[in-house]
C-alpha cells in the first residue's frame, strides 16, 4: 500500500525498508521536534503554518534541519502524492542525528528527517458527535511547552491515566490555572468571550488555535488571553479543545461535573463552521 511509504532523509522507500540507526538522538535522548499535518481530499492544510513552527521548534532546541525548506516541501509533496491517503494526516519528525552517545551535541550532526502518511476517521460535523470528558491532573512538564519536542512522556502518562479512568482527555492543571490538555489547546467560552491561556512555557502554539482566533475575529467573537482558573471551569458556559486531528471537540464533563447545557455550545458551533470553511477554500474538502 502507498500509505506504507516512508520519506526518511530525501528518499521515498517502503516502511518496511527504512532503518534508523540506534544511536540516533531521536531514539536516545528524544532530542527532536515533530510536526502533524492534517490532509483533506489529499491535500495538506496549512502546511506553511505547521513548517513555520517546526522551524521554531527547532531553533528552540538549538536544532539546524538537515534540509533546506524547499527540499522539505518538495519532499512532503512528493510523498502526499505517492500516498493513497485522501483524508489523514502527515507525521514528519526530524532528530539531531545519529552520533555516539553524549548529552554534548556533536560537533557536526548528521540529522534524520522522516515523514510518513496515515489514514484518520471522519471527525464529527460542527455539533455533532459525543462531547469530550476532561480530567484535572498535575501539570509536570518541562517549561518549553512552546516547542513541539518529541520529549512526550509526561503527556503520554497523563493520557493514559485519563484514559484508563474513562476520560477522554486530560487537562494540566499548576497552582490553580488550567493551561492546556496533553494533545490538545484548550477554550472556555465566559460569557461570550473565548478565554485561553497565552501561548508560552505551558501551552503549544496550536495550529488550529491559531486559525480559531482568525475566525473569531471575523465572527466578532472577542477573545481573551488569560490563565483559566480551575474553579471556574464548571462555571463557564462552553468548554472545547482543539488540535490538527479533531479540528473542535466540544467538552461535556470538567472531571464528573457537566459543563454547559450538555450540548455543543453556540459560539463552538459557529467557531468549528468558520474552521470547515477555512478548509474547505484551502482544500476542496
Amino acid at each position: 500500500m502507498a500509505s506504507d511509504l516512508v520519506w526518511l532523509n530525501g528518499e521515498i522507500i517502503p516502511m518496511a525498508d527504512a532503518r534508523i540507526g540506534v544511536e540516533d538522538r531521536g531514539y536516545q535522548f528524544a532530542d527532536g521536534v515533530y510536526e502533524v499535518v492534517r490532509l483533506y481530499n489529499g491535500k495538506p492544510f496549512t502546511m506553511t503554518e505547521h513548517l513555520d513552527r517546526l522551524e521554531r521548534s527547532a531553533a528552540g532546541i538549538k536544532l539546524a534541519l538537515p534540509i533546506t525548506r524547499a527540499a522539505l516541501e518538495d519532499g512532503l509533496a512528493k510523498l502526499v502524492a505517492k500516498s493513497d491517503v485522501r483524508d489523514g494526516m502527515v507525521y514528519l519528525q526530524a532528530s539531531r542525528g545519529v552520533a555516539p552517545r553524549n548529552h554534548v551535541f556533536p560537533e557536526k550532526p548528521s540529522g534524520t528527517v522522516v515523514a510518513y502518511c496515515r489514514a484518520l476517521p471522519p471527525v464529527p460535523a460542527p455539533g455533532e458527535g459525543f462531547g469530550a470528558k476532561l480530567l484535572a491532573v498535575p501539570d509536570e512538564r518541562w517549561k518549553r511547552c512552546w516547542v513541539k519536542a518529541i520529549a512526550l512522556l509526561p503527556n503520554v502518562l497523563a493520557k493514559n491515566e485519563a484514559a484508563g479512568r474513562g476520560y477522554d482527555e486530560a487537562a494540566f492543571v499548576e497552582d490553580g490555572l488550567v493551561s492546556e490538555c496533553s494533545t490538545a489547546n484548550l477554550f472556555a467560552v465566559a460569557n461570550g468571550t473565548l478565554v485561553t491561556h497565552p501561548v508560552g512555557a505551558k501551552v503549544l502554539p496550536g495550529i488550529t488555535r491559531a486559525v480559531l482566533f482568525d475566525c473569531a475575529k471575523e465572527l466578532g467573537i472577542k477573545v481573551d488571553e488569560r490563565p483559566l482558573r480551575e474553579d471556574e471551569m464548571t462555571k463557564v458556559q462552553e468548554l472545547f479543545i482543539t488540535s490538527t486531528t479533531r479540528e473542535l471537540s466540544w467538552v461535556s464533563h470538567w472531571n464528573d461535573t457537566p459543563v454547559g447545557q450538555g450540548t455543543c455550545g453556540p459560539v463552538t458551533l459557529k467557531l468549528h463552521r468558520a474552521y470547515r470553511d477555512r478548509v474547505r477554500a484551502q482544500t476542496g474538502a
